[in-house]
């Protein structure tokens, strides 16, 4: 991106703020505005009695145009520790690989000890933050299930602001995601209540919203063991 394009991203007080002189272009504006395609995605998460369950779609989205129909928005960071990602996808796999060499190092300095879920998405949230003049473009789900936390949803804004939710959907399908989610969520839901929950709020995204599609993938993250993955096709 040229420089005159990213400082047409911000408004004028806040350029003026940070000491940067720019004048903008009815014609600079107007070039911006059609080099900038439309992203969508819907990821959706949701806490159950004993696991996490996580879903997204498949499709990728360039304006009208599908990208690909098999793009993979669901993540493991480690066995324990799984991310969703909507936005930019450059952004979202670079800050995959980041938070995944990160927990890395923090698991073999303290000797094998997993990182805890929340201690993740400080950590993630920390790299957004300090990154907010030129935000990674990305809106993320961050979860897992620990021995001293059980499971855990976060979500974490573009900006690194972090939300514990009991269930949360992100991306353009989120709207007709969190319909079926507030509508059907309670406590101690089983895992194929679960299952069942995002299958339906991923699913109402895909009818309604047109950049997500292509089938669901489902992960459900349990205190023991690998993650239990399964595609839906739609």
């Amino acid at each position: 991106m040229r420089k005159e394009e990213i400082l047409n991203s911000y408004s004028s007080e806040v350029l003026k703020k940070y000491g940067v002189e720019f004048e903008k272009t009815p014609k600079s504006e107007e070039n911006l505005r059609t080099k900038i395609l439309k992203t969508g995605t819907t990821t959706a998460g949701l806490i159950c009695k004993d696991a996490l369950i996580l879903g997204t779609d498949k499709r990728a989205s360039m304006g009208y145009f599908v990208a690909s129909k098999t793009a993979e928005k669901l993540h493991e960071i480690k066995e324990h520790l799984w991310m969703t990602i909507a936005g930019g996808v450059a952004d979202a796999l670079y800050l995959v690989d980041v938070l995944r060499a990160e927990t890395m190092i923090y698991q073999l300095a303290h000797e094998g000890k997993p990182i805890q879920v929340k201690s993740a998405g400080k950590l993630l949230s920390n790299i957004l933050y300090a990154n907010k003049m030129f935000p990674f473009q990305v809106g993320l789900m961050l979860g897992g299930v620990t021995e001293q936390e059980g499971p855990t949803l976060l979500s974490i804004g573009a900006y690194g602001s972090i939300l514990p939710e009991k269930f949360c959907a992100v991306g353009s399908g989120q709207n007709f995601s969190y319909g079926v989610l507030e509508a059907k969520y309670k406590d101690n839901l089983t895992i194929e209540e679960g299952k069942e929950i995002i299958k339906k709020a991923v699913t109402s995204s895909i009818i309604r919203d047109m950049a997500s599609g292509n089938g669901i993938d489902l992960a459900v993250i349990k205190k023991e063991g690998p993650a239990e993955r399964e595609f839906v096709p739609i």
